[in-house]
């Protein structure tokens, strides 16, 4: 074979491997889990307005509590999908704390949980590069208030040549607890009138 025809398909065979090395078809995406960048060169992000919207069951959210997440193109849109990494995030002063809580029940026919900083289940993605129009998954908060106000990030690939990165949810605020609140003035009226019942008797 002539040495450029052997380098043409040397070209080729690279690229082919290239595309399926990076392009993460089942899901696998650890090494996006910070800048949530899909691996596609010599592509970059869209700039374009992304035809996706990312939404919550909820403005407002409590430790532990259930949370559901919809990702999907907009309405009368003929777009499709076939990838997608999605996980919850938090600023507290200069800091961006990700990923926050984790993803119950994932159906792992459809979805791949990433244990992006060795925390399980905290992102999820695709488990294959069918085309979709909409993804609907249950997070939970974490347990404790440590991370105060929160959102959801998104990136999607329509293919191999255009994806968006980073779309954000509304932010979903820190609910306080009032019963807590409640709770704890009700101990300190009881701590109060025993003490005063003790000076009575005193």
């Amino acid at each position: 074979m002539p040495s450029t025809a052997m380098m043409s398909l040397l070209a080729v065979v690279c690229v082919m491997c290239v595309e399926e090395c990076v392009c993460f078809p089942n899901g696998s995406v650890v090494i996006s889990c910070g800048n949530m960048m899909p691996v596609h060169p010599p592509f970059t992000a869209s700039t374009s307005s992304p035809p996706f919207t990312l939404s919550t069951s909820s403005a407002t959210y409590r430790p532990g509590e259930v949370i559901t997440v919809t990702v999907e193109v907009v309405k009368n849109s003929s777009m499709e999908f076939q990838g997608f990494l999605l996980q919850a995030r938090s600023w507290q002063g200069q800091a961006l704390l990700w990923p926050i809580g984790k993803f119950r029940g994932i159906n792992t026919s459809l979805f791949t949980a990433v244990h992006c900083n060795n925390m399980e289940n905290s992102t999820v993605s695709q488990a294959s590069v069918a085309k979709k129009k909409k993804v609907q998954l249950t997070w939970e908060a974490p347990s404790n208030s440590y991370y105060g106000d929160i959102f959801f990030s998104a990136s999607l690939v329509q293919d191999y040549t255009t994806f968006w990165v980073q779309l954000n949810s509304s932010t979903l605020s820190l609910e306080s607890s009032g019963n807590s609140a409640a709770g704890a003035f009700s101990s300190s009226t009881l701590i109060f009138i025993s003490l005063l019942s003790l000076c009575v008797h005193c």
